[in-house]
């Protein structure tokens, strides 16, 4: 092997020990540059590009771990202020229910199903003895009177709603008086019948729970009449149409009292 082309290896060879030292150490000694000159430029260059680029791929990787962990407690913290405005929204019913209806709430309970059609005849509920459901619970959110707990297991109830024509609700009409019974009536409104009024009853007056059956607290809003009927020029007792306060297709929790 000739000498020129000897020391042409040697160039080389320690001008990729350049290289890889630049890319992947850092900064080169002077001694070593200064000993390989003539390729030393180019080796030295490209070594610091590629440097360059495998910390800013690193960098890359790193903001890419780091915008991920920021997403994942972003999404944390969205789920965490969800779950404070749901508790709060229960809290704001349960304190709504005690001042304008029964100082005796129990608890609450999501609504899980319900029976098909418009009238909602019965709601399941996702609570039961377990969580201190008894049967014969009023049941109502802000808006009124929803129904009772007819038939409860360990962890589920059944509640007959205001609708179902099996309910049999005692009634009064705010600022009227009277006494009456709402029975829940096809096509999702409620019948008023056997209503002795102390005056006479319109379209508008607020109908709500009287004493009359003992299973009810007094003053819960049950409806607004809708339409009086036609009364029997032989009786003395009058019925009319109550549209329900409450929209059962609608609420996911409800309250219940303590049984009277």
């Amino acid at each position: 092997m000739s000498s020129l082309l000897r020391a042409w290896y040697v160039l080389l060879a320690l001008g990729l020990l350049t290289f890889v030292i630049t890319a992947f150490v850092g900064r080169v000694p002077v001694d070593l540059t200064a000993s390989i000159a003539l390729p030393h430029n180019l080796l030295y260059r490209s070594g610091l590009n590629v440097r360059e680029t495998l910390q800013s791929l690193s960098d890359r990787s790193d903001l890419r771990h780091q915008v991920s962990a920021l997403q994942q407690r972003i999404a944390g913290l969205q789920q965490t202020n969800r779950d404070l405005q749901l508790r709060l929204e229960r809290l704001q019913e349960v304190l709504s229910v005690r001042q304008e209806q029964s100082p005796g709430v129990v608890t609450t309970a999501p609504v899980i199903g319900g029976s098909s059609g418009p009238a909602f005849a019965r709601l399941n509920l996702g609570k039961g003895t377990q969580d201190g459901v008894l049967q014969n619970m009023p049941v109502t959110v802000p808006e009124g009177l929803v129904g009772i707990v007819t038939a409860v297991s360990a962890h589920n109830a059944v509640v007959r709603t205001v609708l179902d024509p099996q309910s049999r609700v005692g009634v009064t009409v705010r600022g009227r008086g009277g006494q009456g019974i709402a029975v829940g009536e096809v096509g999702g409104r409620i019948r008023v019948t056997g209503f002795i009024a102390n005056k006479p009853v319109q379209v508008g007056d607020k109908v709500e729970t009287s004493s009359y059956g003992g299973l009810f607290p007094n003053g819960v809003l049950v409806g607004t009449v809708e339409q009086v009927l036609p009364p029997n020029p032989n009786e003395l007792r009058r019925s009319f149409i109550v549209q329900p306060s409450v929209d059962l297709s609608t609420i996911g929790e409800v309250v219940l009292l303590a049984p009277q």
